[in-house]
């Protein structure tokens, strides 16, 4: 397995459950490079957001899939910002909302 991020995003926690439009907080693996590590990192969305905005050297993350006792990767995380307000997504789409795709919540 090649590296696919700093870190992989397996879960989202909603702040406006049901509504699922703010992300709060984010579960996330440390990829090794040969593997995905056991280890549980909890980030807040503001960590996301200055990590891939701010950090030296930058920090990037993706989403990973869990299936069939594999993980796949998902998509790049990215920061996209509307009316100065900062939305982390897979993809830029101009709506004010958080997405990260079908990931699990908790």
């Amino acid at each position: 397995m090649s590296k696919w991020a700093d870190y992989l995003i397996y879960a989202v926690h909603y702040a406006d459950e049901p509504y699922r439009k703010h992300i709060a907080e984010v579960h996330a693996h440390k990829d090794s490079g040969e593997k995905v590590d056991a280890e549980v990192y909890s980030f807040s969305k503001d960590k996301v957001v200055h990590d891939i905005e701010n950090a030296n050297p930058k920090i990037t993350f993706c989403t990973i899939y869990h299936r069939d006792g594999k993980w796949y990767q998902g998509e790049q995380v990215i920061v996209e910002m509307i009316n100065w307000e900062q939305f982390i997504k897979t993809e830029r789409d101009g709506t004010k909302t958080d997405n990260l795709g079908n990931l699990p919540t908790y």
